[in-house]
């Protein structure tokens, strides 16, 4: 079966679509594991229990951007989780489903240019800080296979576990807290649609939109798209050609005048070739959090809202 879901996530060589009707499911104990049932379970989060106000949870940056925090599937406890607001399904490693036995089905996605395939299963619980999700249909796949930036991770967290909450990424500490409480934090609106967070920023004066991720550490735009909002296009200097995760090749470009917030200034972007219609409609690209340069950024799903300083 084909999906159209994207995961931006830190598979920068990997873009895969799922489909926006698609809804988070609770999902009973014993879930069906045949690969009809579960495709018609959809993905996402199952039953969710949160503990606690402002509880922090220490995190390392892997790469320099990635960040990387202990979590628990089941009875396997210290894992390397990777948080990825890119991603709107989380995904656990296969040699991790297989220590759990986990029963799976099988579907397939795609992303520019080949057709993946992955596992699906249900995860009896996952578990970070505060944060616990019972009965959960995860993606299952090697990860290390999938993508160099996740070799050393046993999960992909995404926003089908990330949304229900409120919390702060403070680089200065290195912590993630969790409120679950209005703090007060008053921020720049963004949208959150069913394949991830849109915020959007204005490139020399025209509005342009970009899924926030976590997972990748610059601001990547679709070439056509931006072109055909910014039909006047200007950038300054030298452009380079890069490769980005082995795979994807883009032109690294200089563009004056890019407002993100309140702050306008010239600002390096990677510009590549845009995915074909169909996929992710009327997003021009992604801006990492990294990319903001920022001591503290705040996600409050609840009133829709980012923030940074």
């Amino acid at each position: 079966m084909k999906l159209s879901v994207v995961m931006t996530a830190l598979i920068r060589t990997l873009l895969i679509a799922f489909p926006l009707e698609a809804r988070p499911a609770s999902l009973p104990q014993q879930a069906p594991t045949d690969e009809a049932s579960l495709s018609q379970i959809g993905q996402g989060e199952g039953n969710f229990e949160i503990d606690g106000s402002g509880t922090k949870l220490p995190f390392r940056l892997s790469k320099g951007y990635l960040i990387m925090v202990e979590g628990q599937i089941g009875t396997r406890t210290h894992l390397n989780f990777i948080l990825d607001t890119g991603a709107s399904t989380s995904i656990v490693d296969s040699k991790i489903a297989d220590t759990l036995k986990l029963n799976r089905g099988q579907i397939e996605s795609f992303n520019f240019d080949r057709n993946l395939t992955w596992g699906q299963a249900v995860v009896p619980d996952v578990r970070f800080g505060p944060v616990t999700a019972k009965n959960v249909v995860m993606l299952v796949g090697n990860l290390a296979a999938y993508s160099e930036f996740a070799r050393d991770a046993d999960a992909i967290i995404g926003l089908d576990l990330l949304s229900s909450s409120r919390f702060t990424v403070d680089y200065r500490t290195k912590n993630l807290v969790f409120h679950w409480f209005d703090h007060g934090t008053k921020g720049t609106h963004y949208e959150v649609i069913s394949n991830g967070l849109v915020l959007e920023i204005e490139v020399q004066g025209r509005p342009v939109r970009l899924i926030v991720d976590t997972g990748f550490p610059k601001i990547l735009l679709f070439q056509e798209r931006l072109q055909e909002r910014v039909p006047e296009l200007r950038t300054t200097g030298e452009i380079f050609y890069v490769t980005i995760g082995n795979r994807m090749q883009a032109k690294q470009a200089m563009l004056p005048g890019v407002s993100i917030g309140p702050t306008r200034r010239d600002l390096s972007v990677l510009l590549t070739k845009a995915p074909a219609p169909e996929m992710l409609p009327g997003i021009d690209g992604v801006i990492g959090i990294a990319a903001l340069h920022a001591r503290r950024v705040n996600f409050d799903f609840a009133a829709g809202t980012l923030s940074w300083e």
